[in-house]
């Protein structure tokens, strides 16, 4: 991208190398001119320091240059017959020589790599943007002040909008420089409507030079129309669709990436924001090629010119459009009426209305038509959709597309949904390129049609919410990937019309069982029944999807069991099990011993945990939410990190101890039993004992060597009383302590926390509370350190209840706290606890108890049977970062800023260079044989 840097970086470079290798030479290519200006540089009038009578002199120059190690820069390359007079193949160049470009397009060089002589190394160093903190150094020594305040906030909104450009940067703090806060907030809300002049100078002048015709055409359509679009998508839209054309597929996305003027991010088509700007103000200057208003509509001249029409609701009037409108646009390719301000679902009415209805130009080349609420029952008749790849239609008034069947040989994505009057599909029968298909919310949709068969390519098929759908048609369509019948409620009976399945959703429907040929989908790896009030039973093939990697069964009320697991399930990962009347899960549970998650809440039925979950190893989460007949739980997952046993009522007792004890890789675990209110006394203290010895081996230094913990491990229970091991207990939600001499020594690795809270039948809205505590030290200057004693946080709508006073304990280490500085001269400590719930206190819930302890390491004979595994600790990761950050000067900044001196020392290391001490100043004692570079170039 222009402006990122390159030049610079390779002038550094290139001053460095100049006191390793006596021959170099810094060839800087002019950006202003066309690429194809003079190819052989050596005659151009800008270097006559390279020109030679002789006609030999590219062979003069060779033997001269290839006699020694060379350094050779060439800089701002757009085309390689600029390098290829003197590189040829680059067989002429001694071992050792250097030769580095400089471009914006990665194409060139990669294509350049391949014609290279072989034994050359050959790398690419793409120049990455600022991060935040460089950013805000260069531009902060451009503006010459101190950021404080409103100017800290504003200038992290021009940083984002610079995206770690640094010619952007200069600029705008040029802009800036010495501007009131006033005309800085006004600057803010022209950002993206006006570019800065020099930003704009560089970036068109890119556009204008660097891109063919067709390319430009390209990106003004991204601006207008893709950009955030599906890679996929804006790839078949900017392609050819003449067959006459041997164009290369996806070559304008692919050659636009390369040159740095779009990016693809998550599968999107994204371009730079200064980019954007830029690009929207050449949008605005050719209204004769792209309409973004409805007076072009009744513009009779200049119609055959205009290439896109973008209409947006909420910047016109209601108003009639004449079914001429759009008569003599034989080029529009793109049609798009749409409203920025709804979202996806928006239910605003389409302010164009067609009285007369409408006509499009004949033998038309629209290939994208985005019409939302379109108001016509179909479209119209003389309407030839051959070259149409994108059709979307939502909350349209159509009951089918077209009369009769038209020939649609490119069409590739359709959408129709919330269309609630859609009744038919059979004009979409020849549709053999169809990708995707969402119908969703197309309520008045009966059937499909078995000429469905036709689309051949069809992948992704969303009948979402298609409330009146009562089967599907018994055909076979191969291809298909992704099958969405949520929703479906008519829907009584499913019939697999694709063995090559990957994703199914059938939940809220009625079906009653699932079809034995739902174990030939070995491909699939989500099957969503969630809410199929129905569903009675399961096949035992149901285990042989091998590829399953999610099932879920929640609120399925009538299942009273699962069929035995007789397969290994090693790619099951999720097993949601909540809301159905099953009594017991199968005993032979080994076959499910690669799950992380599993789900039994709201299982009245289930009375006792019979299997074995001792061997789950994988086990992550496990849900028990509202098992009210539940009375006991059997030894848990050693790796278990959450276990939320929330309203089993009946539950007395846990197994001691509660799972095997052994070094884990979770940095945080919680233990929920809230409203149990039948677990006995021993059951907490085996609970509490559980913990107290999993927090001792997490703390380890032996086992957690490359980790900074904050919270350990937690639990809550029913409870009034701080348990009496606590060392130091207070009433109320304060405690003061004077610490004992010897805690800093090193002994005393983390701290106990207990709170007892008084809930007064509170209900959590939120679905989110912490029990949190603020330690501050009062002897020392130190700022308060804050810790999450214990909690909760879940997604759903049903809030919880509790409703007795509770028990909250945690373990946490003191490890961030000792890098603080004078931290071990504190001997006085104050903790205030308080419940929140994620945003702010809760006023209903009083903290009654408090209690704190120090815990010590423990001795070598106390943790000889806690060996760690190696393997485990060799597959951890340093998390940790750090960063320096520069002091404020009140003076504007006469040195490099230290981010911009790391980005070069990064640069340098990529071409194996040690940097130099920072006050070096390098010498020129090399032999140049060229142009010396630009200092001033960026």
């Amino acid at each position: 991208m222009p402006g990122i840097g390159k030049t610079d970086l390779a002038n550094k470079l290139f001053v460095k190398l100049q006191t390793k290798i006596l021959r170099h030479v810094f060839i800087e290519f002019d950006s202003q001119k066309p690429k194809d200006y003079e190819s052989d540089w050596l005659q151009m009038e800008d270097y006559p320091d390279l020109s030679f009578e002789d006609v030999n002199a590219l062979d003069v120059w060779k033997n001269l240059l290839g006699e020694k190690k060379v350094v050779i820069v060439f800089d701002n390359v757009r085309d390689k017959k600029q390098m290829e007079p003197l590189l040829g193949n680059c067989d002429w160049i001694k071992k050792g020589s250097r030769i580095i470009i400089t471009t914006r397009d990665k194409s060139l060089i990669e294509g350049l790599f391949k014609s290279l002589t072989e034994g050359l190394v050959c790398d690419i160093y793409e120049v990455p943007g600022l991060n935040e903190r460089e950013g805000l150094e260069l531009f902060t020594a451009q503006i010459c002040r101190n950021l404080e305040g409103n100017f800290m906030e504003m200038s992290r909104k021009f940083l984002d909008y610079a995206g770690g450009n640094p010619l952007a940067l200069l600029a705008f703090g040029e802009e800036l420089k010495e501007k009131e806060e006033g005309q800085w907030k006004a600057r803010l809300g022209t950002l993206t409507k006006v570019s800065n002049e020099e930003i704009r100078r560089v970036l068109r002048n890119s556009f204008e030079n660097d891109l063919d015709e067709k390319q430009k055409d390209a990106i003004l359509d991204i601006v207008c129309f893709f950009r955030s679009e599906n890679e996929n998508c804006v790839t078949s839209l900017l392609d050819s669709v003449d067959p006459h054309e041997s164009v290369e597929a996806g070559r304008e996305v692919r050659d636009l990436v390369d040159k740095f003027f779009i990016h693809v991010s998550n599968g999107r088509v994204e371009m730079h924001e200064l980019l954007f700007t830029m690009g929207k103000e050449l949008v605005e200057a050719t209204t004769w090629k792209y309409c973004m208003s409805t007076n072009a509509l009744r513009n009779k001249e200049g119609r055959e010119m205009v290439r896109g029409i973008a209409l947006d609701m909420t910047k016109m009037e209601e108003m009639p459009l004449d079914n001429q409108a759009f008569i003599g646009m034989c080029n529009l390719r793109y049609l798009k009426v749409y409203n920025s301000l709804c979202s996806r679902n928006c239910e605003a009415k389409c302010k164009l209305n067609l009285p007369d209805g409408l006509e499009f130009p004949k033998d038309n080349i629209i290939r994208y038509l985005h019409w939302v609420h379109f108001p016509e029952q179909e479209l119209p008749s003389d309407f030839e959709p051959k070259n149409l790849i994108d059709l979307r239609l939502p909350y349209s008034k159509i009951t089918r597309l077209w009369s009769g069947v038209k020939v649609t040989p490119n069409l590739k994505w359709v959408d129709l949904s919330h269309s609630s009057k859609l009744s038919s599909l059979s004009g979409l029968s020849k549709a053999s390129s169809l990708l995707r298909l969402n119908l969703e919310g197309c309520t008045s949709l009966k059937e499909l049609p078995s000429e469905m068969k036709e689309m051949t390519s069809l992948v992704f098929l969303n009948l979402r919410g298609c409330t009146s759908l009562l089967s599907l048609p018994k055909i076979t369509m191969d291809s298909l990937k992704t099958l969405i019948l949520s929703g479906c409620s008519s829907l009584q009976t499913f019939e697999v019309i694709s063995d090559n399945l990957e994703t199914l959703y059938l939940n809220n429907t009625a079906i009653g069982g699932l079809p034995q040929a739902i174990g030939d989908l070995q491909g699939l790896n989500f099957l969503n029944l969630k809410d199929c009030k129905n569903l009675a039973t399961l096949p035992d093939c149901l285990w042989k999807m091998k590829s399953l990697q999610e099932l879920k069964i929640s609120n399925c009320p009538k299942l009273k069991m699962i069929p035995d697991v007789k397969e290994i399930m090693e790619s099951l990962r999720v097993l949601l099990l909540d809301g159905t009347s099953i009594t017991e899960i199968p005993r032979n549970i080994s076959g499910l011993s690669f799950l992380r998650h599993l789900c039994l809440s709201r299982n009245d039925e289930i009375c006792t945990l019979q299997f074995d979950m001792g061997q789950m190893f994988h086990l992550k989460w496990f849900e028990l939410k509202y098992c009210m007949n539940l009375t006991s739980l059997p030894s848990l997952p050693p790796n278990l990190q959450s276990l939320n046993a929330h309203g089993c009522t009946s539950l007395r007792t846990v197994t001691s101890p509660l799972a095997l004890l052994m070094p884990t890789e979770q940095m945080h675990s919680t233990f929920i039993f809230t409203n149990c209110q039948e677990l006995e006394q021993v059951s907490k203290n085996a609970i509490i004992s559980y913990v107290q010895k999993k927090s001792a081996l997490m703390s380890n230094d032996r086992y957690n060597k490359d980790f900074v913990f904050k919270s350990l491990i937690g639990t809550c229970f029913p409870g009034c009383e701080v348990p009496a091991w606590f060392d130091h207990q207070a009433l109320g939600s304060l405690l003061k302590l004077e610490l004992p001499r010897e805690w800093n020594e090193g002994r005393f690795i983390r701290i106990a926390l207990c709170v007892v809270v008084s809930f007064k039948e509170y209900k959590d809205q939120h679905n989110s509370l912490q029990v949190k505590c603020t330690c501050e030290f009062t002897n020392v200057s130190l700022s308060p350190g804050s810790f999450i004693v214990g909690g909760w946080s879940e997604q759903g709508d049903e809030p919880h209840t509790i409703k007795s006073d509770h028990v909250f304990t945690g373990y946490t280490s003191w490890f961030d706290l000792k890098k603080r500085q004078h931290f071990l001269s504190a001997h006085e400590v104050s903790l205030r606890f308080e419940v929140t719930n994620g945003t702010s206190e809760v006023a209903e819930c009083e903290v009654m108890k408090c209690g704190f302890s120090l815990v010590h390491e423990p001795d070598e004979a106390e943790s000889t049977s806690w060996e760690a595994n190696p393997s485990m600790q060799n597959n951890r990761h340093d998390q940790r970062s750090s960063y320096i950050t520069a002091e404020d000067d009140a003076d504007c900044p006469n040195v490099t800023p230290t981010s911009e001196l790391n980005r070069v020392d990064s640069f340098l290391s990529f071409f194996g260079i040690k940097p130099k001490t920072r006050d070096l100043v390098i010498q020129n004692e090399g032999e140049n044989l060229g142009i010396e570079p630009n200092r001033n170039a960026t």
